[in-house]
């Protein structure tokens, strides 16, 4: 298994406990510098990792009892660069509703080796939206 795959083995099940409400295995697939970036599913942005720490664990205390399943549409993998395009399948409840509901989200992760680790640098969701057909 490459380290690539090994890592993307590792997001998968970071994603996984992220929508249980546990943010720490996912936290600790970014980078920590100063240039990362989120545009989150729930709106607005962050820069930096003072900022966007916080904004996972806000995100991932919304979440219980969350599944997640990832469609991996395209992804590039270069020397120390890489990127990936995503659906993300998931749902649970949020924000202590009784309900459970989904939430598909597409999702675009750029990422970056440092020190010989792969490591999140940017993350864009939005909520996935039916097809409208054009005319």
């Amino acid at each position: 298994m490459s380290d690539w795959d090994g890592f993307t083995k590792q997001l998968l099940d970071a994603l996984r406990r992220f929508v249980q409400g546990d943010a720490g295995p996912y936290k600790s697939l970014w980078s920590h510098r100063d240039d990362v970036t989120i545009f989150g599913g729930w709106g607005a942005y962050e820069q930096g990792w003072a900022t966007v720490e916080p904004r996972l664990d806000w995100a991932a205390s919304r979440y219980s009892e969350g599944w997640l399943d990832r469609e991996n549409l395209l992804e590039g993998v270069d020397q120390d660069i890489a990127y990936s395009v995503d659906i993300e399948r998931s749902g649970g409840r949020f924000d202590n509703a009784p309900e459970v509901r989904e939430a598909p989200l597409r999702v675009t992760h750029l990422f970056r080796r440092e020190e010989g680790q792969w490591r999140i640098i940017h993350r864009h969701a939005d909520f996935l939206k039916p097809r409208q057909e054009p005319g």
